[in-house]
């Protein structure tokens, strides 16, 4: 058994070096990698990926749970909604499921790690929770967001929640907002609930920008096009300031709604759709901007947040779920009514027009990334607790 093996469960991970999707994960796993551990990690397959490779620090092993025409589950967006739509799905999804368990069972048994840590409790977590059943090894259950406000959605998931989190050694979450949720739904005890947060890669660090030399007009938002995300409402606050500019980088079921609302509103020619693009594109967007939003409501911890901060974008996010962690009010950015334009709007025009505020704030944003968020920072957290679930009582 290797000393300090790890083997990570989820049901996204990133399909290349520059993937976006679940790319916090390959962050960790490197940064984990430079504090003496070894990431295996168990995750769906889909077209043109290999069974088994190595991404970064980590060894990538992929199962099947379908034809691979019919793989149609995961890296496609948020699971829940997909298996919601048909028995079809939900069908598809419990077989996903003991794929993904027998998977886990066989990597497990070859590489004994030391501890398990499954990300998003459903699917991940109830893997992991089986996995650590018959293999003894202890179990880390990562909660992210998504996860959460499903099960704060669907009451007759309780009772598998509380199965799951009770065979978790820990649980980290990546707010504390995350966190207050799980506990007033009483599916994990206080106790042994942490909360740490996904890391920003330093990528993102750009010392060097100023607000100064910024396109003094241009709004960034980044994040995928769903209902949650509200970009909507940051839409509508772009109608109510003259000559602002908004590029959205994402995509997702909403992309059409919201194209369409743009063209409602004759703003055809100051907001842009970018699509979704690599990680290793984005650091220039966000160096370019004047300030960054995210209006999401209930978002569970707001990375793109902490990187815009890095980047040394100053930011505005809606006052509701995990970014409160990041976003102090007037502190390291400004927090707004969530589905409010006029206030968005409001904010917006204050840091365009205000360019001592908009570096103070972005500045005091940075140092609160730096010190919270970084690889290293976040990375040894990690490693304190895993060596507290091997010593931990369940």
């Amino acid at each position: 058994m290797a000393t300090n093996r790890l083997l990570v469960l989820a049901h996204v991970f990133p399909r290349t070096l520059d993937d976006s999707m679940g790319a916090f994960l390959l962050h960790l796993a490197d940064a984990l990698a430079d504090c003496g551990m070894q990431t295996d990690v168990v995750a769906p397959h889909e077209k043109n990926l290999k069974d088994d490779e190595t991404i970064g620090a980590a060894r990538a092993h992929r199962f099947h749970y379908a034809p691979i025409r019919w793989e149609q589950i995961a890296y496609k967006g948020t699971m829940h909604e997909i298996v919601g739509r048909g028995i079809g799905g939900k069908i598809l999804f419990a077989i996903f499921t003991l794929a993904f368990f027998f998977k886990t069972l066989h990597v497990a048994r070859a590489a004994r790690p030391r501890t398990l840590h499954a990300h998003w409790w459903l699917p991940g977590g109830f893997v992991g929770a089986i996995a650590s059943l018959v293999t003894r090894t202890p179990l880390v259950i990562t909660t992210h967001g998504t996860d959460v406000e499903m099960l704060r959605r669907t009451r007759w998931a309780m009772p598998l929640a509380r199965f799951v989190f009770s065979r978790a050694r820990v649980v980290t979450c990546g707010s504390n907002y995350l966190r207050e949720q799980l506990v007033a739904m009483q599916v994990v005890k206080a106790s042994k609930v942490v909360v740490i947060p996904m890391p920003v890669k330093s990528v993102f660090d750009s010392r060097q920008s100023t607000v100064n030399s910024r396109q003094s007009n241009l709004i960034l938002t980044v994040a995928r096009l769903t209902a949650q995300k509200s970009i909507d409402t940051l839409i509508d606050a772009i109608a109510r300031i003259p000559h602002a500019r908004l590029r959205i980088i994402g995509d997702g079921p909403e992309r059409a709604t919201l194209e369409q609302r743009t063209r409602e509103l004759n703003l055809q020619n100051r907001v842009e759709f970018l699509g979704a693009l690599p990680q290793t594109e984005l650091p220039a967007h966000y160096a370019a901007c004047a300030v960054f939003v995210l209006p999401s409501i209930r978002e569970g911890m707001g990375l793109v947040l902490a990187e815009a901060l890095l980047s040394g974008a100053p930011v505005i996010a809606a006052n509701s779920g995990g970014v409160t962690d990041i976003v102090k009010d007037s502190e390291t950015g400004l927090l707004v009514p969530e589905c409010d334009a006029g206030a968005l709007a409001v904010a917006i025009e204050k840091i365009l027009n205000d360019r001592a505020l908009a570096q103070r704030l972005a500045s005091n944003g940075a140092v609160w990334v730096r010190e919270r968020y970084t690889l290293q920072h976040v990375a040894e957290q990690f490693a304190e607790i895993y060596q507290l679930a091997r010593i931990a009582n369940i």
